[in-house]
């Protein structure tokens, strides 16, 4: 009998395991987590979840890009703090581009404490079954 309560314990926490991890790397996710490490500065956060095609890395454009990141994760840090940090943030449906589902827009409002706000769209990528954020310079 204890071992089959053994079992049955092991069985559901790796189910519980797998609920959790399940959607881990969803559009909305991605999202909700780009928002928490731009405001708070943490480009390092922030430049994981990029997508930098493969012919900007070896062109040594990844350096670019990540110098650009790591200014704006300080400026909008700084802007987030002007304004008494962050409220709340909405996000709107997920739009898919594709039939495949592979590419998404998130419309997204971050409400500040003095009541500022800032509206973008994120537009996301899906490589090898992981959402990136898409970014144009």
């Amino acid at each position: 009998m204890k071992r089959l309560t053994q079992y049955v314990s092991i069985f559901f926490l790796t189910l519980f395991a797998i609920a959790c991890s399940s959607g881990e790397s969803s559009p909305e996710k991605v999202a909700e987590k780009y928002v928490s490490a731009i405001y708070s500065g943490d480009a390092d956060a922030v430049i994981k979840m990029i997508y930098i095609p493969e012919e900007d890395k070896s062109s040594g454009a990844s350096t670019m890009i990540t110098g650009k990141l790591q200014d704006g994760a300080k400026r909008a840090k700084a802007y987030a703090e002007e304004h008494g940090g962050i409220d709340k943030v909405e996000y709107q449906p997920t739009k898919y581009l594709n039939d495949d589902k592979s590419r998404a827009i998130i419309g997204i409002n971050v409400i500040f404490k003095d009541n500022a706000n800032k509206n973008e769209d994120l537009k996301l990528t899906k490589v090898d079954g992981n959402w990136f954020i898409e970014v144009g310079f």
